[in-house]
């Protein structure tokens, strides 16, 4: 009867302001693309990059070194994937600047975020430790801590945002009694003038940057947790099969404390 009471109340035609950001936000970072694309095509090989190409290439290049040293070249790839996370949540929270809602000011949105990570953990998991992944499931205690990724990135970035968005709104309700009481150029509210510029520059585009940035690398560090097995040595150089079988069962810690004596008696047999 409540469910049934509450559907006929409901609002169709109602849009929630988080996703008129979602839109502009969507269509923002298209459109930049295909400026982008259409600029690219049309410079020669000896050009040098200017306007929106620069500005895109530098981001492009400086998200791609992230991923590269946190996964490595071979994964360069997701750079893709984790720019358009990064500027989807930076892009999003700088329009509440003008007056909009930020899409991270919804829960939704970010456990729609945190969920494409935590599947992307499995994923990784299985692809690179094959059932051994299944293996901590075995102790039950794992199985509660197996959502602590989805719980901690969803809710850092929800309440980060709407924590902000409350301060704000707290301080405009606020000085607005307090400048009430003030005759004749009480209508005006003069005492907010002069803080809420600072304080919005602080919560809608220094942390919102600062959130966007932490969400995207949390994003990887998490995937490249997953890579890492107690079987496989962090050593980038490719070793013969004698040194690798020799090696085989010992301790991550172990090979790391080894390492260096390790290589150098590698390098001068390779001599």
């Amino acid at each position: 009867m409540l469910i049934a009471a509450g559907m006929d109340n409901w609002n169709y035609w109602k849009i929630m302001p988080q996703l008129v950001t979602i839109v502009i936000t969507t269509v923002f970072i298209v459109t930049i693309s295909f400026i982008y694309s259409r600029k690219v095509k049309k410079m020669k090989s000896d050009d040098d990059p200017r306007g929106i190409v620069l500005v895109v290439e530098l981001i492009v290049k400086y998200i791609e070194k992230m991923v590269i040293e946190v996964l490595g070249v071979k994964y360069k790839n997701l750079t893709v994937y984790l720019m358009y996370l990064i500027l989807y949540i930076l892009i999003g929270n700088w329009l509440s600047i003008i007056g909009l809602e930020s899409p991270a000011s919804t829960y939704t949105v970010t456990l729609s975020l945190a969920l494409v990570t935590f599947i992307g953990i499995y994923y990784v998991g299985i692809k690179f430790q094959k059932l051994v992944f299944f293996k901590k499931y075995i102790n039950p205690i794992e199985l509660i801590t197996q959502f602590a990724p989805l719980i901690s990135l969803s809710f850092r970035l929800f309440g980060n945002i709407m924590g902000g968005a409350i301060i704000l709104s707290l301080l405009y309700g606020v000085t607005g009694q307090i400048w009430a009481k003030i005759p004749i150029i009480g209508q005006a509210n003069f005492l907010i003038g002069g803080i809420a510029p600072f304080l919005h520059m602080y919560f809608d585009l220094f942390a919102g940057s600062i959130q966007a940035l932490i969400f995207g690398m949390l994003t990887i560090v998490y995937w490249k947790l997953q890579m890492v097995t107690d079987q496989k040595s962090e050593v980038e150089i490719k070793l013969p099969k004698k040194y690798r079988k020799k090696h085989k069962q010992s301790h991550l810690t172990e090979i790391l404390e080894n390492e260096r004596e390790f290589l150098d008696r590698f390098l001068k047999e390779k001599k």
